[in-house]
């Protein structure tokens, strides 16, 4: 019935399998080209093309070998502490010179050149660098990006002194400013002009890269070719698409828009106005719980078989470890048996099958067999395949930049980020339900003193648009005065909830019980 109007998103557990059909079930059976991976919106599909080239991809353990690593925009510790082991073994075994460029602090600050710049402004970060390391002046672009023109060009120094081979480890949301700023930085440092030297993308999401080469994009077929359908919405659009009433259908595949997407309150409104709402879940959040007609119980991680890929371009076998409970049906299978049901496409029999699809489908994956993958999978930027990766059809530019944000009038400039114990399988779990996280605000003891808060004092976070949340003061040293961190990704008070870039942080008056106000009225409660 919703005919062109469905759309579907897919979240980092899904396989690459699982990211393909439901390709096959919007575009191909309904002809709907709105289907999406990313939580913050798309990316353009040349910035993407230009990425994923061959001679920028580094390996995992270039990071452990090459002269300098520059970790951009992201918590290794938190987004893969795979890597971030591997990073420390460089630099205690192999005098790996790192450098960390981020907004928040960062567990490997102790060990690194640090620089902190402003929440959010890693693609203005990545531009003022390359305009530095040109000889350029960079003093506009590093005001941009929340940082100082001194600090700016003691780190472009220390990469110019470090040697040929430099890995940037860089997390996507830098993209959310555009993925030209990156590719200039890498075109400033030479990556491509050198063996061990390249770029490695922490995704949003843990398969974030293999969906996106399945075509779980708006922009982007299969192989980063050109969308068979245009006019896709991304992640955002989608929203917007169902508040409207344009869209009528969502399809979620491994993802609770209101746990795992920005704006809680606007996805909240989204699928309620949605007329059906389809999701795979291996757990009933409340988001799945309130707002789905149809839960297919997904398959645990341990169930899955199929592949992934990791963010060096490595195509990775699933096996199944343990077997599926119950009912549970491969989620790969009932999408291929929805789609068959409309017309599109025929039965897929096996996993196998379903991974055959995938190899024919993505032209970087061609030939590919689940037994060349083995144990230990195959890169698919050294194939000969590679080759198949469509060429930009004009090369990225870096974006102008944002206006920069600044404290003021008793404000802090909001940045989040999230931990690696923010995950439903965590919050279930008896033994590890203690590590789930409850909301916590990171400012610096300066920043405390001024807006008369201790540490662990519960507060009232509140930002421009009236949106609010609860959080326990946790006071770091290291963050930069006038910012502040909350963590996404938790079931209650996650900093999806705010929709505004500034908060102010207000201390919770601990009134005896017969005075205390109803939950309508929290703002009585606070100075």
């Amino acid at each position: 019935r919703a005919g062109a109007r469905p759309a579907a998103l897919a979240g980092g557990g899904a396989s690459n399998e699982e990211g393909l059909l439901p390709g096959r079930l919007l575009r191909d059976a309904l002809g709907s080209p709105h289907l999406d991976s990313r939580p913050t919106g798309a990316v353009s599909l040349d910035e993407w093309r230009a990425l994923s080239a061959p001679a920028l991809a580094a390996t995992v353990s270039d990071l452990e070998f090459a002269h300098a690593v520059l970790v951009l925009d992201c918590e290794p510790i938190d987004d893969a502490p795979i890597l971030e082991l591997r990073i420390r073994k460089g630099v205690r075994r192999h005098r790996v010179k790192l450098a960390v460029a981020s907004d928040r602090p960062s567990a490997l600050d102790h060990s690194a050149h640090s620089l902190r710049f402003g929440p959010g402004r890693g693609a203005e970060l990545a531009a003022a660098l390359a305009a530095e390391l040109r000889g350029e002046d960079s003093a506009q672009l590093s005001l941009a990006a929340g940082t100082s023109a001194e600090a700016l060009g003691a780190l472009a120094a220390s990469l110019r002194d470090a040697g040929e081979e430099i890995v940037i480890l860089y997390g996507e949301r830098l993209l959310d400013g555009g993925g030209g700023a990156l590719l200039e930085l890498a075109d400033a440092l030479g990556l491509a002009e050198h063996g061990g030297a390249g770029l490695i993308g922490i995704p949003d999401a843990a398969n974030g890269r293999g969906l996106r080469e399945a075509g779980v994009a708006p922009n982007a077929g299969p192989g980063l070719a050109d969308a068979p359908l245009e006019g896709g919405r991304d992640t955002p659009a989608i929203a917007e698409g169902l508040r409207s009433g344009e869209l009528v259908a969502l399809y979620l595949l491994a993802l609770d828009p209101l746990r795992e997407l920005p704006d809680r309150s606007g996805w909240d409104a989204a699928l309620e106005k949605a007329t059906t709402v389809i999701a795979h879940a291996a757990f009933l959040t409340d988001g799945i719980r309130e707002h789905a007609t149809v839960v297919f119980p997904a398959e645990a991680a341990a169930e899955k078989e199929g592949t992934v890929t990791h963010p060096d371009g490595r195509v990775q076998r699933l096996r199944p470890a343990i077997a599926r409970q119950g009912e549970v049906r491969a989620e790969w299978s009932i999408l291929a048996d929805l789609a068959a049901r409309l017309g599109a496409g025929a039965p897929v029999r096996s996993g196998a099958m379903a991974s055959a699809l995938l190899f024919d489908a993505v032209a970087m994956y061609g030939g590919l067999t689940l037994e060349e993958l083995g144990g230990r999978g195959v890169r698919w930027p050294t194939r000969e395949q590679a080759a198949a990766l469509p060429p930009p059809a004009q090369a990225p530019c870096a974006r102008e930049p944002r206006p920069p944000r600044k404290a003021r009038n008793g404000t802090l400039v909001a940045g989040s980020y999230r931990s690696i114990w923010a995950a439903p399988e965590v919050a279930v779990s008896p033994a590890l339900a203690f590590l789930h996280p409850r909301q916590r605000v990171e400012i610096s003891p300066a920043d405390a003193r001024r807006l008369g808060v201790a540490d662990g004092v519960e507060t009232l976070v509140i930002d421009e648009t009236g949106a609010q949340i609860r959080a326990h003061v946790a006071l770091r040293d290291a963050v930069p005065v006038g910012s502040a961190f909350l963590q996404r990704g938790i079931a209650s008070d996650s900093a999806e909830s705010l929709r505004g870039s500034r908060i102010q942080i207000v201390a919770i008056v601990d009134a005896p019980a017969e005075t205390q106000p109803d939950a309508g009225s929290e703002a009585e409660a606070y100075v």
